[in-house]
């Protein structure tokens, strides 16, 4: 029987509790990294809804989305990330400094990708065993890479046919797994009795703070804080080690969890803690103040657009992301628009997700008329405008959009 392309969750992903509560209604989008080949190509809109639990203060999206769809033509790889490789080799540097790992240990990687960090610790002498859903992202990579969504079921395959592992990595992916009991049950299964299970994720503490709208996709299901995290992974008996946020991707939290009891630094782990407590992560009032912030941004955007259109002048915007397509239209952008340009030469050429925007290398910038260039990709504006002086015309002008509507001239 064929799963549904979409399932409308109503109990809560950490503790299943039936009382959900709408905190921040999103304008419905395509699936965000689905470019597509031709403008012809029809695409759904999904519904983006975040719900707070409010028996745990769980933050999570209602409508999942079939992974199959999601994932099988997915066009997002590490290497091309700004910064991801130089901060992941910075990850393996500490997981060793931390005797965390060394060079005999067993690693397995949950949510793999292109394989740049397996690549690292590989190259220091260790066996890796990568698993990943992407089809055209896991026949690439040079060690052995499972197909496959990770569950409890593929758990037991991989410990029939690898054994136990001294570390089980899964970056930016368990906040797109929706059954995450199911998950933790086979991290659980898979770790030795002196492992540990390291996971890092985009953190909701960002999304507020920093007003980090365009994290929020049909990808991203979970929206970690500390305190829940902790609680939930303890009944897999799952103890935290540690837990930080990082400032990777404009905002992440890095959590370390450990097979056995061990010490860790009580003191920072609660300063932590207070962090998000005091910016109202659990509050359902703190989503309504983000909306509010947003719709304002919106209004000044559409306004100036409008008002430039009519004067003549063309927009055209800079990073063909799945961040993009949430602003495009949770701002409603996508009909004044030309273009989009990426350094990502895997989407030239193809059109984003529902509004058909055409994807060109940055290098033809410098050909067409002058336009104003909004950056979807906000938080690499600085490599942005530093990257593309070559292409770019002196009547260009750049526009950040986030965390505040910002018009720079150079």
């Amino acid at each position: 029987m064929k799963s549904p392309d979409v399932i409308h969750r109503k109990n809560c992903r950490l503790c299943e509790s039936k009382k959900l509560k709408t905190v921040y209604k999103l304008n419905p989008t395509p699936i965000g990294d689905d470019y597509i080949k031709s403008p012809h190509t029809k695409q759904k809109l999904y519904p983006l809804i975040l719900k707070i639990c409010e028996k745990c203060k769980f933050v999570q999206l209602s409508h999942v989305i079939n992974p199959d769809i999601v994932y099988g033509k997915y066009l997002y790889v590490t290497q091309t990330s700004s910064g991801l490789p130089g901060h992941f080799k910075k990850l393996v540097k500490t997981l060793f400094s931390k005797k965390i790992i060394n060079e005999k240990s067993k690693i397995l990687e949950i949510g793999s990708n292109d394989g740049t960090l397996l690549d690292f610790i590989s190259s220091y002498g260790c066996q890796v065993v990568g698993v990943d859903p992407a089809r055209e992202l896991s026949r690439k990579t040079k060690f052995k890479t499972l197909n496959k969504k990770f569950d409890l079921k593929l758990s037991k395959k991989i410990k029939t046919n690898y054994g136990v592992f001294d570390l089980i990595i899964a970056n930016n992916v368990i906040a797109n797994i929706d059954n995450l009991k199911d998950v933790f049950k086979g991290i659980s299964y898979l770790l030795g009795p002196n492992g540990y299970f390291l996971m890092e994720t985009f953190s909701l503490k960002g999304v507020v703070e920093k007003n980090l709208i365009d994290n929020i996709y049909h990808e991203h299901l979970s929206y970690f804080t500390i305190k829940a995290l902790i609680k939930f992974a303890k009944r897999f008996g799952l103890y935290i080690y540690s837990a930080d946020h990082i400032p990777v991707k404009g905002g992440s939290i890095r959590f370390i969890f450990s097979r056995k009891k061990k010490k860790h630094k009580t003191k920072l782990l609660n300063s932590n803690i207070r962090v998000e407590k005091k910016l109202g992560l659990g509050e359902p009032n703190t989503y309504l103040k983000l909306k509010i912030k947003n719709n304002e941004i919106k209004n000044k955007i559409q306004k100036f657009i409008k008002f430039e259109t009519l004067n003549g002048k063309k927009f055209v915007g800079y990073g063909a992301s799945i961040g993009t397509t949430t602003l495009l239209y949770e701002y409603e952008l996508g009909g004044f628009v030309g273009h989009l340009f990426d350094d990502e030469r895997r989407r030239h050429n193809l059109y984003s997700p529902g509004y058909k925007i055409k994807v060109l290398n940055p290098k033809k910038i410098k050909k067409m008329e002058p336009f104003y260039i909004i950056i979807f990709a906000w938080r690499y504006s600085d490599i942005i405008m530093r990257k593309s002086k070559k292409y770019i015309k002196s009547k260009d002008i750049f526009i950040r959009p986030l965390p505040r509507f910002e018009i720079i001239k150079k």
